[in-house]
């Protein structure tokens, strides 16, 4: 996804922070940094919490402080402030006549009499608008995932391709989420987010802001990839889209190798981690834990596992593959 490489992503140190909830390494992050956390913090500022003790209540009063001058946090106040309830409604409708339509219908109850193109809509649009908006558009794409049975598709979204409006339309796809989590599943959300520009940037924030849905999310994409990965462009988004988010949370990246291996969906990640791994550790430390996981899963007792990891080697050798390249460059 190299259409993402300028946009700034989470750093791991922000991702532990909220993971966490350590008020004190939020408050230390740079403004741009704290920009892309504004959902999920306005929301614990916001919304009464489950933990009634003394120490959440001085934790909260410092988020409170660290938000007072932030002008993006009105506009996500204000689209707190929208009957969630009847928003669902509208969108369970709009799911039934897509279904009954056909997924290609242009037919809207979310959306109705646009004027412009998305983008010029979005901009002179109110809060509850904006909610319908990214939602009509996003119901869209999901229901197009069900319904392509697996094969893979690029759907061009000018909601999700202006970068004038990119962080206000993240915001908007945070607050959906985590306010209508039973209309919009986060792995869903996730699969859905791999067939727009931009969606690796999207989908970071996304886990970022829900930190712990990580492993949900991480394992939700392996087990919808492919066998082998670097055979399509929907294995390479996958694969890139994963990649990104275990640089955010380098601490877990060892574990989703682990569920690669377990699925025996794509290898290049497995690979790509392994390398991104070693690329920090000693020469000798780094290339020792390169050969025990390939020979790992050449030489183990899972047939399945060899067989698997086998195929990608074989294709490799017939295509010069991107990571198996860069195995064997790092092993010599």
């Amino acid at each position: 996804m190299t259409e993402c490489t300028s946009l700034q992503f989470v750093s791991p140190f922000a991702f532990e922070a909220m993971q966490k909830v350590d008020v004190v390494c939020l408050a230390s992050l740079s403004d741009p940094e704290l920009r892309l956390l504004l959902p999920c913090l306005v929301r614990m500022a916001l919304c009464a919490p489950a933990d009634q003790s003394q120490s959440w209540a001085q934790d909260k009063k410092l988020i409170l402080r660290l938000l007072s001058g932030v002008e993006a946090v009105n506009s996500i106040v204000a689209l707190l402030s929208v009957d969630f309830h009847a928003l669902e409604q509208d969108a369970s409708k709009e799911q039934q006549l897509r279904h009954k339509l056909g997924g290609g219908s242009g037919e809207s109850i979310l959306v109705s009499q646009l004027q412009h193109g998305l983008t010029l809509e979005f901009e002179h649009s109110d809060s509850p608008r904006r909610l319908r908006l990214v939602l009509s558009e996003l119901l869209a794409i999901m229901n197009k995932v069900s319904e392509s049975n697996g094969e893979f598709f690029f759907k061009s979204s000018e909601l999700f391709e202006s970068p004038v409006y990119l962080e206000e339309a993240a915001d908007v796809l945070c607050i959906l989420q985590a306010e209508l989590p039973s209309l919009l599943p986060i792995v869903d959300v996730a699969e859905a987010l791999l067939h727009v520009r931009n969606g690796a940037w999207f989908l970071c924030l996304l886990v970022a802001n829900v930190p712990d849905s990580f492993n949900e999310v991480c394992r939700g994409l392996i087990k919808n990839g492919e066998r082998q990965d670097e055979e399509s462009l929907g294995g390479r988004r996958r694969t890139d889209a994963l990649r990104f988010l275990c640089k955010m949370n380098p601490s877990q990246a060892l574990k989703v190798r682990g569920m690669v291996v377990e699925e025996c969906h794509l290898p290049g990640l497995g690979v790509a981690l392994t390398l991104d791994h070693t690329k920090n550790e000693a020469c000798e430390d780094g290339v020792s834990d390169l050969v025990c996981f390939v020979s790992g899963l050449l030489l183990g007792t899972n047939a399945k596992v060899r067989t698997w990891f086998g195929t990608f080697i074989r294709n490799g050798q017939q295509v010069r593959v991107k990571y198996l390249y860069r195995l064997r460059i790092r092993i010599l």
